[in-house]
Order: C-alpha cells, then sequence, then structure tokens
C-alpha cells in the first residue's frame, strides 16, 4: 500500500444514485479501509458546495488522494481533476467511479445495487493505493482547422475561425453551398436562399486565410490530437479553378456538352469536365484563352497538418423507393421535396417554373411526409425535424405560382415547434392549404397519366381515395455518404443512426469523444438551417478556443519500460503505431504516437512493460476490490463500449447487478496474469468488450480471446470477447444478461456440487 491519505466522496445526485443505493452504508464501509482517511457524502458533489468539501479537505491536509462515486467520469472527471490541481495535489491521482450510470440507474433491487456499489468503490481505493503522481505531456498544436463539408455549417464554421486560423474546407463535390444552395425560399420567412448564401460562398473564395478544396474527400487521418496529418483525395476537374474565368467559350465550341458551369452562382465560379461525355477533341482546350482547361488533369492527394477538424458533413435524403408502394421511379410526376426544390433553384433545369413531366403546371399536388421517418420497419426510426416545416412552404409556393392550384398535406403529427414556426403553420392554412391527418397507404399510376392516393383519415376515421396530377415525397434525412467512414478515420463514434455522437447531448453537443474533433449541422442529427449555423457558431467556438491554448496536454498514461527490459524487441516489433524504437539495444517510447493500447505489456516476456496507471498491480487491485463484495462478473472495457454503457444507464436499460465494469485504455492492455487473479479471487465469468474502430487493434482481438481462453482454462470459468460500438447499448445489454446467467447457472450447479 501507499500509505497515502485517500478521501472518498459519495454524491446522492439529487436521490438519481441514493434511492437505489445506500450511500451511507458504503461511507460507513469504507472508512475503516486501510489509507482512506475521508469518508464522505454529499448531496451534489458537482455543485460548488461538492467541490469546496474535497477542496478545504486537501487544503487541510487531510487527505491526497481523492476517490468520487457518482455519475460517469466521461461528464465530470476533468472539472474535478482541475479542482484537484487548483488544491494543490496531482490530478491523476483523483479517480471517478461509476455508481449511477453503471450502477443506480439499471439495478432496481436496492440490496444488489448496494452490494455492486459496494464493491465498485472498494475496487477504486485498492486501486488508488498503489496509483503514482504523472506529468501531463505538453505539446504544441498546429495552428490550423480542417473544416470537412461545404454546406451552410461548414460555410459559417470556416469563416468563424478565419480571422484568427488558417481554415482548409473540403468539399466533395464540385461546388460549395451544399443543399441550401439548392433550395428556392427558406422557411419561415420565405428568404432567397441564394441571396443568403452566396455572399458567404463568395466570401469563403476570396478569404486569405481559407483554403478550398473541392471535389476532395478525406483519405486517410494520421498523428494525434493536436498534429492530425491528413491525407486529401483531390477529384481531376480537368479545368484550373484559379485561371478560369467563366468566358463560357470553352462550352459554346463543345460538341457534347461536356463542359459545364455546375449553376451560374456556383462557387468556385470554374467549369468543369464530365469526362464521360467528352471526346477528347481539344476544342475547349485550343479556344481558352487562359490556358485553364487541363484535359491531362489526375487524382492528387494532398497532405496537411491541422490542430483540430470540423466535421460538416450534412445530409442525403433517404431514396423513398424503398417504400415500393409509393412508386417513386415509375411515374415522372411522382417526385421528392429535393426535386422540387431544385426545380425553383437556381440550379433549375425548368426556368426556375414548377411544371410537370408534360411541361404544364400541376393543378393538384399532394405532399406526403414522413417518407423513411419514423418507421421502425423499413427504414429510420427518427423524425427528420424540417419535413412538415418545409412542405408547409412548398405547398404555398405552388399557391403563389397556380392560386387556383389545390394542394394538399397528408402528415402524421404536425410539428412546428419554435419561434415563428406555429405562426406559419397557421398561415399555410389561411393562404388554402389542405392538411390530412394520416399515413399514405400507396400512390398509384392511373392509365390517364394521373395519380391515384389512398390513405387513412385519422382525424375522421375514414379510409379515403384522391386523385393528383402530382404528388411530392418528403424524405427521411440520413447522414451523408462516406460520415462512418470519416468518423472511423477520425476515431469518433457515430449513434445507432449513422450520425455523429456528441460527447454529451446537453451540455457538449458540438464536442466529439476526440477532443481535437468537433461536429455541426445535420451530421450530428437533422436539423433546420438556423440551428445548423448555431451549432456551426458554437463548433467553431469550441475548436478556436481549443486551438487558440497554442499547446496540449495529453494523458501521461502511456507505456513505461522497467529495468527488467532484457532489449529483445518484441514489443517495438508488435507495437503497431510505430510509437517503440530500438535505441541502444532498448526500447524507447515515442509518447505522442502512442495510444495507451497495451500491446507492448501484455506480449513482454520480462513483464518489463506497464502502462501508467493501468499497471497489472493496479488491474489486479481493482478487480480484488470489486469481488471483496462477492460473486460478480469482471467486464474489461474500452473507453468506446464504455460509452454504450453510459448510454444504456442514460435509457434506464437494466441488466444483471453481477456485472462490474473495469474501463482499461484497451483490452490488449491485458494478459492471462491479470485474468487469472480475477478469478482466484471470486470472479464467476470474465468479458472483454471492445468498442474501438481501429483495425490495427480489432485484427488482433480474436487471438487475444483465444490466447486468454486457453492460459485461464485451469479456473473452467466463461470467458467471452464482443465487439460493441457505442451505439449498439442495446446489443451490449442483452449480450451481459446472457453471459451473467451462465455464470450464475454455472455457479449454482458448482455449489450444489459442493454440498453434495
Amino acid at each position: 500500500m501507499s500509505g497515502g491519505k485517500t478521501g472518498v466522496y459519495l454524491c446522492r445526485c439529487g436521490g438519481n444514485i441514493s434511492d437505489a443505493v445506500d450511500v451511507e452504508a458504503i461511507a460507513e464501509k469504507v472508512l475503516g479501509m486501510d489509507g482512506v482517511a475521508i469518508a464522505n457524502v454529499q448531496d451534489y458533489l458537482c455543485s460548488s458546495a461538492g467541490q469546496g468539501k474535497i477542496k478545504s479537505d486537501i487544503d487541510a491536509g487531510m487527505i491526497d488522494r481523492v476517490v468520487i462515486g457518482s455519475c460517469s467520469p466521461k461528464l465530470h472527471l476533468e472539472t474535478f481533476r482541475a479542482m484537484a490541481k487548483m488544491a494543490g495535489i496531482n490530478p491523476m491521482l483523483l479517480e471517478i467511479t461509476n455508481i449511477r450510470e453503471q450502477c443506480s440507474w439499471v439495478h432496481e433491487d436496492q440490496q444488489e445495487a448496494t452490494r455492486k456499489a459496494k464493491g465498485l468503490i472498494t475496487g477504486a481505493v485498492f486501486r488508488m493505493n498503489s496509483l503514482e503522481s504523472l506529468e501531463p505531456i505538453i505539446k504544441d498544436l498546429e495552428d490550423r482547422v480542417l473544416v470537412v463539408g461545404g454546406g451552410i455549417s461548414g460555410i459559417t464554421a470556416a469563416l468563424e475561425m478565419a480571422n484568427e486560423h488558417e481554415v482548409i474546407l473540403v468539399e466533395n463535390k464540385a461546388y460549395i453551398g451544399g443543399h441550401m444552395i439548392s433550395l428556392s425560399k427558406t422557411f419561415p420567412t420565405f428568404d432567397c436562399s441564394q441571396c443568403t448564401l452566396t455572399p458567404k460562398m463568395v466570401e469563403v473564395f476570396n478569404h486569405p486565410n481559407i483554403t478550398l478544396y473541392t471535389q476532395t474527400e478525406v483519405a486517410s487521418v494520421d498523428g494525434n490530437v493536436g498534429d492530425f496529418k491528413v491525407t486529401l483525395r483531390r477529384m481531376p476537374r480537368y479545368v484550373d479553378v484559379d485561371a478560369c474565368t467563366s468566358c463560357g467559350r470553352c462550352a459554346q465550341e463543345c460538341p457534347k456538352d461536356a463542359i459545364t458551369l455546375p449553376f451560374v452562382q456556383a462557387i468556385p465560379q470554374a467549369y468543369i469536365i464530365d469526362m464521360e461525355k467528352c471526346i477528347k477533341c481539344g476544342l475547349c482546350e485550343k479556344v481558352c484563352a487562359v490556358g485553364a482547361v487541363k484535359l491531362d488533369d489526375r487524382e492528387e492527394d494532398i497532405e496537411v497538418n491541422v490542430g483540430a477538424i470540423t466535421i460538416a458533413t450534412g445530409f442525403e435524403p433517404i431514396d423513398p423507393s424503398i417504400i415500393e408502394e409509393y412508386n417513386y421511379g415509375r411515374h415522372p410526376d411522382i417526385i421528392t421535396a429535393i426535386e422540387f426544390e431544385e426545380m425553383l433553384s437556381a440550379m433549375s433545369r425548368t426556368g426556375m417554373r414548377l411544371q410537370k413531366s408534360d411541361g404544364t403546371m400541376p393543378q393538384k399536388v399532394a405532399f406526403v411526409l414522413c417518407v423513411g421517418s419514423r418507421d421502425f420497419n423499413r427504414a429510420n426510426k427518427y423524425c427528420s425535424k424540417v419535413c412538415c416545416l418545409y412542405s408547409q412552404k412548398q405547398a404555398q409556393l405552388v399557391l403563389k405560382m397556380n392560386k387556383d392550384a389545390d394542394v394538399t398535406v397528408f402528415y402524421i403529427d404536425m410539428r412546428a415547434a419554435g419561434r415563428r414556426m406555429e405562426e406559419f403553420y397557421h398561415h399555410a392554412q389561411e393562404a388554402g392549404v389542405n392538411f390530412i391527418r394520416g399515413r399514405v397507404a400507396e400512390v398509384n399510376p392511373l392509365d390517364d397519366g394521373g395519380l391515384q392516393l389512398r390513405y387513412e383519415d385519422t382525424l375522421l376515421s375514414e379510409i379515403g381515395s384522391d386523385e393528383f396530377d402530382m404528388v411530392v415525397l418528403c424524405p427521411s434525412l440520413n447522414p451523408s455518404g462516406g460520415t462512418q467512414q470519416l468518423a472511423d478515420q477520425l476515431g469518433v463514434p457515430v449513434g445507432s443512426d449513422g450520425f455523429i455522437e456528441e460527447k454529451h447531448v446537453k451540455i457538449d453537443p458540438v464536442n466529439t469523444l476526440n477532443p481535437g474533433v468537433f461536429a455541426a449541422g445535420c451530421a450530428i442529427g437533422p436539423k433546420d438551417i438556423h440551428d445548423s449555423v448555431t451549432e456551426a457558431m458554437s463548433a467553431a467556438h469550441r475548436a478556436s478556443g481549443f486551438l487558440g491554448k497554442g499547446m496540449i496536454s495529453i494523458s501521461p498514461e502511456k507505456p513505461v519500460i522497467n529495468d527488467a527490459c532484457d532489449g529483445c524487441g518484441i514489443c517495438v516489433k508488435e507495437c503497431p503505431y510505430g510509437a517503440l524504437l530500438m535505441e541502444n539495444k532498448k526500447p524507447v517510447l515515442e509518447a505522442l504516437s502512442c495510444n495507451a493500447c497495451g500491446i507492448c505489456a501484455a506480449v513482454c516476456p520480462q513483464e518489463a512493460v506497464e502502462i501508467a496507471n493501468y499497471t497489472r498491480k493496479q488491474l489486479k487491485a481493482q478487480a480484488e476490490g470489486i469481488l471483496d463484495a462477492g460473486m460478480g462478473v469482471i467486464v474489461y472495457i474500452d473507453p468506446a463500449a464504455y460509452a454504450a454503457a453510459d448510454i444504456a444507464g442514460v435509457n434506464r436499460s437494466p441488466y444483471s447487478p453481477l456485472i462490474r465494469f473495469v474501463q482499461v485504455p484497451s483490452i490488449h492492455v491485458l494478459d492471462a496474469d491479470i485474468v487469472n487473479h480475477a478469478y482466484e479471487h471470486g470472479a464467476g465469468g470474465v468479458m472483454l468488450i471492445e468498442g474501438t474502430t481501429d483495425e490495427a487493434l480489432t485484427s488482433r482481438s480474436k487471438d487475444l480471446y483465444s490466447r486468454l481462453k486457453k492460459e485461464t482454462k485451469e479456473h473452467k470459468k466463461p470467458i467471452r470477447y464482443s465487439h460493441i460500438e457505442t451505439a449498439q447499448y442495446e446489443k451490449l445489454m442483452n449480450l451481459l444478461n446472457v453471459f451473467a446467467e451462465q455464470v450464475s447457472a454455472k455457479a449454482a450447479k458448482k455449489s450444489g456440487k459442493k454440498e453434495a
């Protein structure tokens, strides 16, 4: 033991914890433990009074280490560690034990919840007794930020940061502006979308601190927080953006219409060649007076170093053809709301005129809402938030263009939340838009070219049928293509819906779990322009604040190599990140390249490598303390999967109280010595839960599991491995419950044999 003076502080959390866990009984129990000087219970430890109590005890010299039993460390660990530092103790000597999300919120039986919490706190105290003071690694930040996505969110974020930092803005299309530039008007004010957005697009293009790459995607991301090494892949445009004057002579001469300007207000204001149409006649090259046409243009990789990254990748509409009964794609006048907008926008191919496939103005138009939204069977469970309002805008636009038109909106529930939105809904009704509450059952093309809708009117409790000459489907909004891949490259989790997962949905909505990565707009979930701009400003503020520090403090929880090392070099060979190098026949750590996965520690035959604050001794002590409260299942879990367990708690998803989580930087820090020790001290089973999507680690996981299974089989107790990403909390709960039942059954069977 260290001989340190540990203070244990338990939070009632306004009943969130104390209603299910007897915190006073736990405080009484731990007060008699070796090394514990104080055991105190507070109503709200995160409050100024709660933190003040801890600080005053430190100031008085009563304690020099702190164990907190409260909510998830993902919420307040850094807050408490900052307080500890101000009070004069090393921040790494303060730990939070999660007895809310992973105990009180998921267990109804107070006796079992209290027993589990006692074990968790005891384990934390045992671990704390052997923790060491560690100093953070200080690293300079690269004062440059990458914004991925050139829609309204990306444009706003780039402009907000550009006066203080160098910005690289990447867009995968040939122009910026995203979906907003293809809108006609915006609700609720009917402002012109192009009039609002085009000046900002021009400002981005001309800003001296913004480098714009269109037709470009993120190919790979290496490096670390504060110094990301990003490879951008730019696809050929075949026209030099900087040289092109948009004179249009090339397009006039092209015999195949292969060279075009995307649309009149496009930024960059430069032509582009469609090589599928191009016959390589060379006429465009000959007539270009400034030599902007580059028929030999090729795909190019661009390397950039940035300190922070903002994800603003937006959305894409669902393909309505998956709702087969709506017959999208089988009749030219069954269109999507996006196609409706394009007819009336600057990108219009109809002269900004609404028309049917035969060129005539539609007389009777139906808008079908929630196409793929709020659908628990075939599409998306969530509401896409904007469809109710933009359909009202579009319905009113039809009436502005044709005052005699008959326009009907079919909806499930009309959602018009927010300032001015309810008034907008009433205005649509006053303008003559019809509203029918109920799902449309089917849209059927008729022989005369019309369209028949069959629907249920849930207000009148009637089945109805009507004919229209245009049907507009309002599709659910999905994350944009490539969001998952980008998230994987950045080590950022996505939700079960595919959108970027916020660090905290309420109090940290634009940060991600990667400290140098931020997100805004529809990359996080469906929202309107107002909310997208607001989030972009917030993300820009957070990114600027992050970069403005000039340096970043990196966790010192990295490999430490002791004198037992014989220079065999196995750790160097096995490190998937190249963070260990041989110098003078000894491995030397490059700390900034290391992600503390622990592979080096697990493979060292001399046990000469340990991860600071996750040593074998500390992990063994923690499991030993947890199991002091009785038999349980030790679940070694990495940070990404730990977040899934937290989400289960937030959703009050119950699971067996036998489950005891031990967070590790990576499951690869484990070896047979650690797992065997858990078995020897009462673990009925062991689980390895991995949430990272880093293939450098996941590719080794099955081998790790097989090795541990073989090297711990003498105990004849179950061990399981599973990969659970952050969004898969329901899957995690099922796995935990099934495994706990197996462990209980095996323990009961063994106990019965002993009694016999």
